[in-house]
């Protein structure tokens, strides 16, 4: 959909007269935006030109996570506020700032102002609306309840961030000790180091203690291969990318590698056990059917060991096999989540057994992330003091040797 440019002149709340300009679906809304800024309209003109027409290129993803969530939140208060949905859309077209993210809202809007429904204008934008919340607003147009059911993916989406850069502080954390550890050796072995040298070459006979020779030899080796050492470690790297993006076993291994990373891989199976209880209770406590509920989250899901394991299960329901017979079979299941989805379906009761799970996933997340970085911070730390005092260590004592030679 394009969008028509305006220029405007006009007078501001406190007397002054604004020029501007703006994107708008037309004249009319062009109009109802500076009026909702307070604005005295003096005159509106269309224009066009190249530049413009080179603005309505879009590339890559208009709205983060964060911006949908925000989205979501504002457009389920105004519904529930007795606002209609189409009413509701032009008012937040009107009143975003974003070019990009106006347009989308511009985009919905006048798809819904034809008669399309809501869920099939959001599917036609994957990048910024997740199937997930395409499926739930598709069963709350059928139900009638619009406005609850928004602001309900509004706190899915809101939890599933906070897990999701909690697990990744966690992680990040260990990186930033680990970085500094490295840099540090580093500095000190290539800068430091080397001025031993000259200090001793100038003593007859004064000999280097063990240590001292293995950080100046490590130091010159690095500095004299620091171009090929770099190389090697960007190809290596590279070539890892490319194999996980094209070669469909190495992928496989390299997920299956993550989940056995020793702390972490837990963190990340966690993570993946997560987002599946959460999607299911989303979906199934609505009524929609199982197997629709599971399609669904495959499409959630990235991990390609997570992915198999619902493809499994749904190949199992199309043999009459019971729904948590995969999940009891998997090494990256908690036995736990397995338990209650076989409890569940003794009971009759999945859409109760998976929303308690995921209340049990969400209470214990933070938990778990906690207690990572309360284990690993001290001991990550007690390193890179080590190193340090190792190093320090390997500089005092050529001056003691020397003190002892001389």
């Amino acid at each position: 959909m394009e969008l028509r440019n305006f220029k405007y002149l006009a007078m501001n709340a406190e007397g002054k007269m604004v020029r501007g300009r703006i994107e708008a679906l037309n004249r009319n809304v062009c109009i109802k935006y500076l009026q909702s800024k307070n604005y005295e309209i003096k005159n509106v003109i269309e224009y066009r030109n190249l530049l413009t027409k080179l603005n309505q290129i879009t590339i890559g993803k208009v709205m983060s996570t964060k911006q949908l969530i925000f989205f979501l939140k504002q457009l389920g208060s105004l519904l529930n506020a007795g606002i209609k949905l189409i009413s509701a859309l032009e008012l937040l077209s009107i009143q975003q700032e974003n070019r990009s993210q106006r347009k989308l809202y511009f985009e919905l809007f006048q798809q819904i102002n034809n008669g399309i429904s809501f869920s099939k204008a959001l599917s036609k934008r994957p990048k910024e609306f997740p199937n997930l919340l395409v499926q739930m607003i598709e069963v709350a147009e059928l139900s009638g309840n619009l406005g609850d059911m928004i602001l309900k993916m509004a706190e899915y989406y809101e939890n599933q961030t906070k897990i999701t850069n909690d697990i990744k502080s966690a992680l990040r954390m260990p990186l930033v000790y680990l970085a500094a550890a490295l840099l540090i050796s580093i500095g000190m072995t290539v800068f430091v180091f080397p001025r031993i040298i000259g200090l001793f070459s100038s003593f007859e006979g004064a000999e280097l203690p063990g240590i001292t020779k293995f950080f100046l030899n490590t130091g010159t080796f690095f500095a004299n291969n620091a171009l090929l050492i770099f190389s090697s470690v960007f190809i290596f790297v590279m070539l890892i990318v490319i194999l996980n993006k094209k070669v469909k076993r190495f992928h496989y291994a390299y997920s299956v590698f993550k989940l056995k990373i020793p702390i972490f891989g837990s963190l990340i199976q966690m993570n993946n056990q997560i987002l599946i209880a959460n999607s299911l209770s989303q979906m199934l406590s609505k009524g929609v059917n199982s197997v629709k509920a599971l399609q669904t989250v495959r499409g959630v899901l990235s991990n390609v060991v997570y992915k198999e394991l619902i493809t499994k299960t749904l190949a199992y329901i199309e043999d009459g096999k019971p729904f948590s017979k995969a999940f009891e079979e998997s090494k990256y299941i908690d036995p736990i989540m397995a338990r209650m989805i076989s409890t569940g379906e003794r009971t009759g009761n999945i859409p109760t057994l998976m929303e308690n799970l995921s209340n049990y996933y969400n209470g214990i997340s933070d938990l778990r992330v906690q207690q990572l970085k309360n284990s690993i911070q001290p001991i990550l730390l007690i390193v890179v003091y080590a190193l340090v005092a190792v190093m320090i260590l390997a500089i005092m004592m050529p001056m003691l040797s020397l003190g002892s030679q001389i």
